[in-house]
């Protein structure tokens, strides 16, 4: 009943294609199995299984039937078949050439503790075993980390700081500090553009810092669905995703701007202030929408990796904007 995979790797899959990942070493019944009859070849078979959480039913064709797991062996009749006992409808599969990321994230969305792969024909190819998800999920969060911090992957690979130059290693982290602090110069001279504004009302200085995270924060969220939402979903209706963020980023800004204006007024010299200071709220983090959502998008259409869009750069944009919305809307209404 079990068989070998031999799978040829080739230069059109992805470095990164599941088909890197898979195990022929699983237990493989025919449909007209009876329960007995799987238990004696499990018991016969178990060391030679990689993975055993499920165990995957083929007809003839060697199509996948269906599947069922281990524990159902003890639940039903012994003669039953085993494709009376195994789900059938709504199994979630994946192809040899799905990325390991989007595969390991799809197994645990769905509560699954391994994951049969398939044909185009829907032929049994194999299972990706639990410990594999595992660590395909543990190594794709370190590199997203990584890359939020503007670590490039190329990076990650080699940048062991005990190994490489010193020159080496300080060539790629200081760029993007660099992006950093001319952004963060650009930021300053907006701010010292709007001086007689500053002048006039200093307690508007105070408040930069707040305006100027709270845009960030949800950018940072929006980015963080937008990466694992394309990367569940590569069919995702990208229209319908933005109106529904930007619906929930507009209620987070009135929230924001409504539960201000009372503590503003607190801290700041009087209610016109707090208000502004509410507004500028307001308009920073619909800002963020851009950021968070269009960036992103943009990287994926030129089939760059979204995460990029996490790191210096979207947060240098984000800064800068929410300085200029803060400081034109005070101009304006102070």
């Amino acid at each position: 009943m079990s068989e070998k995979f031999n799978a040829k790797s080739t230069d059109n899959y992805h470095q990164k294609a599941i088909i890197r990942k898979i195990t022929r070493n699983v237990p493989i019944v025919k449909g007209d199995s009876r329960i007995y009859e799987v238990k004696q070849y499990v018991t016969k078979n178990s060391k030679k299984f990689k993975e055993m959480d499920y165990i995957y039913v083929i007809n003839k064709d060697k199509k996948l039937v269906g599947v069922f797991s281990l524990k159902d062996l003890f639940i039903f009749s012994d003669e039953k078949k085993a494709s009376e006992v195994c789900k059938i409808k709504d199994l979630i599969t994946v192809n040899p050439e799905t990325h390991q990321k989007k595969a390991a994230h799809l197994a645990m969305k769905n509560g699954l503790k391994a994951l049969p792969v398939v044909s185009k024909d829907n032929t049994f190819l194999g299972a990706i075993p639990h410990e594999i998800i595992l660590s395909i999920i543990h190594r794709e969060g370190r590199e997203e980390i990584l890359q939020m911090s503007g670590i490039h992957k190329s990076h990650a690979d080699f940048d062991d700081i005990l190994t490489i130059p010193i020159l080496q290693a300080f060539k790629h982290r200081v760029l993007w500090l660099v992006m950093g602090l001319f952004g963060g110069i650009l930021a300053a001279a907006i701010i010292g553009y709007f001086e007689k504004t500053l002048e006039s009302n200093l307690v508007l200085a105070s408040f930069i810092p707040l305006v100027v995270y709270m845009a960030d924060a949800v950018g940072a969220q929006i980015e963080a669905f937008v990466i694992r939402d394309f990367a569940l979903n590569e069919k995702l209706n990208y229209s319908r995703y933005f109106i529904k963020h930007f619906l929930l980023v507009l209620m987070i800004a009135v929230f924001i701007g409504v539960v201000f204006l009372p503590v503003g007024f607190l801290f700041s010299t009087g209610h016109h202030v707090s208000f502004v200071i509410s507004i500028a709220l307001f308009f920073a983090i619909i800002s963020a929408v851009f950021t968070g959502l269009i960036i992103p998008y943009i990287l994926i259409k030129l089939k760059q990796d979204p995460a990029n869009a996490s790191g210096p750069i979207a947060t240098i944009i984000q800064d800068i904007l929410s300085v200029i919305i803060y400081f034109v809307i005070a101009s304006w209404l102070l």
